[in-house]
């Protein structure tokens, strides 16, 4: 199953405005969600499961708000998230040609 928010996270960061959003996206894309990680984690250490499912969305949002502190430039965050989308559709079809 698709996750809803994805095209939200390609929206986000094909606008530039967030390398938090294009790694979420990228990585969904490729097959590897780090918001279930996240949530798998908090599982495994005990946390209730509403938190477990609220904490990464605010884990991500507030990671996605201080993206400026961690990356000042936005020029540079523009690149990084263009590029992190692109490259990642780019090898999930290379990909998919490998394997047919």
């Amino acid at each position: 199953m698709v996750n809803p928010f994805a095209i939200s996270w390609l929206w986000k960061g094909l606008k530039g405005n967030s390398v938090t959003f294009a790694v979420l996206f990228a990585s969904l894309l490729l097959g590897w969600s780090i918001s279930a990680e996240v949530a798998h984690l908090l599982a495994r250490l005990g946390v209730h499961w509403l938190y477990v499912l609220i904490l990464p969305a605010i884990f991500f949002m507030v990671l996605a708000k201080n993206e400026s502190r961690f990356i000042p430039d936005e020029a540079k965050r523009k690149l990084w998230a263009r590029c992190l989308i692109v490259g990642s559709i780019v090898l999930a079809i290379v990909i998919a040609k490998l394997k047919n």
